[in-house]
């Protein structure tokens, strides 16, 4: 199982749009690994999770071909995660789609609500729309997917995706602030190979629907505890927002010791 993390980035970017903070313009001056796009992340060709504003940058940039995506699964409906405009490109006389293509697209009610108000004829789209709550999973092909239940705030409910096949485990974990108890009880004993954690808040201290490094490096060692973490299990920290200022690497300085990798665009996770 092969994730390619597209974007790494809050809702954004880095540097961000009008922005003339320090940490934006550093970011520029020093490109490579410090540009980010929105979050989003490819799965062995066939999965994708979110659809963003950048997404046809991310095809760009990272050899995304979209048409091979046959299950799509959304975290939750903000804009930087949920751009609906992007399945509008599915209609005939934008693209030319296979007659026997079909898209799953799965999220919470909120998410089938927005997407549905965009697009009342669906079969347009050849998309086939799925409402999915947390702790059922949901088998596409080779992988199993289960919906864990994020604390992102708001009355929505928000999503991390738990993905399973012969080869491994990753946990997508962005766009969460403290999990809640369930969510440790489902994901204790797992064994998972790679774990994905919300930094938005960089080197501070996060708080409500997003976290920061100390709270990242305190809910790899609960995983640690719980024996969720597989014997040399990737643990790694991404969505970054630029109000945190900490840069790559000064990122890097801070999680190395604890054994964390720092996100980057176009980073492969393979297990």
């Amino acid at each position: 199982m092969k994730l390619k993390v597209l974007g790494t980035a809050a809702a954004e970017g880095w540097p961000a749009l009008w922005c003339v903070c320090d940490a934006c313009r550093e970011a520029a001056r020093r490109g490579g690994r410090d540009l980010r796009m929105r979050a989003a992340y490819n799965v062995d060709d066939y999965l994708q999770i979110d659809l963003g504003p950048d997404a046809l940058t991310q095809m760009w940039q990272f050899g995304v071909d979209y048409s091979k995506v046959e299950h799509l699964f959304f975290t939750h409906s903000h804009g930087d995660h949920c751009e609906p405009e992007h399945l509008f490109f599915r209609r005939r006389g934008f693209s030319i789609i296979p007659e026997d293509s079909l898209l799953h697209v799965y999220g919470s009610e909120q998410v089938m609500t927005a997407l549905q108000q965009h697009f009342p004829v669906l079969p347009l789209l050849q998309a086939q729309f799925h409402s999915i709550r947390s702790f059922d999973s949901v088998d596409c092909g080779d992988i199993r997917v289960t919906p864990l239940r994020a604390d992102h705030g708001g009355d929505e409910e928000a999503f991390n995706f738990l993905l399973e096949s012969d080869s491994g485990r990753i946990l997508q974990g962005n766009d969460t602030g403290w999990y809640p108890e369930e969510t440790w009880e489902f994901l204790a004993g797992r064994e998972i190979d790679a774990v994905l954690l919300d930094c938005t808040y960089g080197l501070h201290s996060g708080g409500g629907s997003h976290l920061g490094a100390p709270e990242v490096v305190q809910a790899m060692a609960e995983l640690q505890s719980l024996g969720a973490l597989a014997p040399n299990a990737r643990k790694i920290a991404t969505h970054f927002s630029h109000n945190g200022a900490a840069l790559y690497d000064e990122l890097a300085e801070y999680f190395t010791p604890h054994g964390i990798e720092v996100a980057y665009d176009g980073m492969i996770v393979e297990v």
